[in-house]
């Protein structure tokens, strides 16, 4: 058995204001290795240098777990160290969002492009190398947020993550790894292959987010068999995330729009905060460049950013829509059934680039990519951010685009650089079950 804590003691006490190490932590917070095989729960907390509740709730942990009731390990991770010890305890990053840095593009540049590249590398190769130990490992990346709102867990929704994701009572956001791009979690998953969830608990200050953190590690360790609140003498952990949920933790909602920042003068409209209801061209979620920001599409406004410190290319805001649970429940039954990927190959206006990623016209796959892309598991990889029509409208705009896209199959098939076609990919997990698949 091995237990490793590292202990930060400027850190580790909530009732700080804004707590900050005196040198740079190490990047292992903490592990802890029971000599009984089983799972590996790594934790990343920190990936933004102010949202440090993560931390605390790693933390607590660490001085909980006993190894002698455990199977597997645990692991806590700091993200983005160079942030977390900034003089200015508001700083998120220095030069890069690391949650928006971790891209395919950017790994193949060095890790002296920046400070955060160098954090992106390190914290990769710690992730390589608990991989490489139990390549079934589980990946949790703890956040909060500027403004206040109720948590949430998101996730890439491949139907391995999904279930683990349907352990934690609460609400679950899908979506999110395609209208932002470079995110940690997502590509914990697509580099390494593992399970990765995010975890937003609530205000970055707010003490009950450390103690959301904290119930949604210990759901996860009793989900994975690590180790069991009971045997270690504490109360069932997914009653506090049902509390905190509103008993709405059953709900699912897809994210349909990202706002992004455009100028310095961005903020949000008195009154509009995360769960404001918005309706399409007519309600005013914010105001920049002198000018208001009118709601692109009708939803649910998430993370309105209300953070001391904006940058042009921050996000704005989100918007969400409810996810009614036969859809989710019917897409886990149809996505493994291979004449859905052989129909949808097959489709006008879609060609196959391999057997996993198809291009699609973009004119269609705006009217589709909610309907039936997200419904047979293919996530978005490019898109121009166009929302389709509603109603009525968006029917004809269908039929439209079906109609060209028929009279166009005897056309060349497209250049993959083609910016009037969109690139989806089914989800590398559900491939992965699929015993009939190649490598990806």
């Amino acid at each position: 058995m091995t237990t490793t804590h590292q202990e930060h003691p400027k850190l580790d006490d909530p009732s700080t204001e804004h707590p900050a190490p005196s040198a740079p932590p190490a990047r292992l917070l903490g592990r802890i290795d029971s000599n009984n095989p089983g799972p590996t729960l790594v934790v990343l907390a920190a990936v933004h240098g102010n949202e440090r509740a993560g931390i605390h709730a790693a933390q607590r942990i660490l001085r909980t777990l006993d190894p002698e009731h455990m199977q597997g390990s645990f692991v806590a991770l700091l993200g983005n160290i160079a942030a977390l010890t900034h003089p200015d305890p508001e700083t998120r990053f220095i030069d890069h969002d690391l949650n928006r840095l971790c891209t395919h593009e950017r790994f193949s540049e060095p890790p002296s492009s920046s400070v955060e590249h160098a954090q992106m590398f390190e914290l990769f190769d710690h992730l390589a190398r608990e991989h490489q130990r139990d390549p079934d490992m589980v990946v949790l990346d703890l956040h909060t947020t500027s403004a206040p709102s109720t948590p949430i867990v998101a996730f890439e929704d491949a139907l391995p993550t999904r279930e683990l994701a349907l352990a934690l009572p609460l609400p679950r956001y899908l979506g999110l790894e395609e209208e932002l791009q470079g995110l940690v979690f997502d590509a914990a998953t697509r580099r390494l292959g593992v399970r990765s969830l995010l975890i937003e608990a609530g205000q970055h200050q707010d003490p009950e987010s450390i103690n959301i953190h904290e119930a949604s590690i210990w759901t996860l360790l009793d989900t994975l068999g690590i180790a069991h609140p009971s045997d270690h003498k504490l109360t069932d952990p997914r009653e506090t995330l049902r509390r905190a949920a509103h008993h709405n933790e059953r709900a699912c909602y897809d994210l349909r729009h990202r706002e992004p920042i455009t100028a310095p003068d961005f903020a949000m409209e008195h009154g509009v905060t995360s769960g404001t209801r918005v309706s399409a061209g007519r309600s005013v979620i914010a105001h920049q460049n002198t000018q208001p920001c009118i709601a692109a599409v009708s939803g649910i406004v998430f993370l309105p950013n209300m953070q001391r410190h904006k940058r042009p290319g921050d996000d704005a805001f989100f918007i969400v829509r409810k996810v009614s649970h036969a859809w989710f429940d019917l897409s886990a039954r149809l996505r493994t059934q291979p004449w859905v990927h052989t129909l949808i190959r097959n489709l006008p206006g879609v060609h196959p680039t391999h057997d996993h990623e198809l291009l699609v016209r973009a004119d269609l796959a705006a009217v589709l990519k909610r309907q039936l892309f997200h419904l047979f598991g293919y996530r978005l990889v490019r898109h121009d951010g166009r929302t389709p029509a509603v109603g009525f409208a968006r029917i004809t705009q269908g039929i439209r685009a079906f109609t060209r896209a028929l009279f166009d199959r005897a056309a060349h098939p497209p250049r993959r650089d083609d910016p009037e076609y969109w690139i989806v990919r089914r989800r590398r997990l559900d491939v992965e079950l699929d015993p009939t698949h190649d490598d990806i």
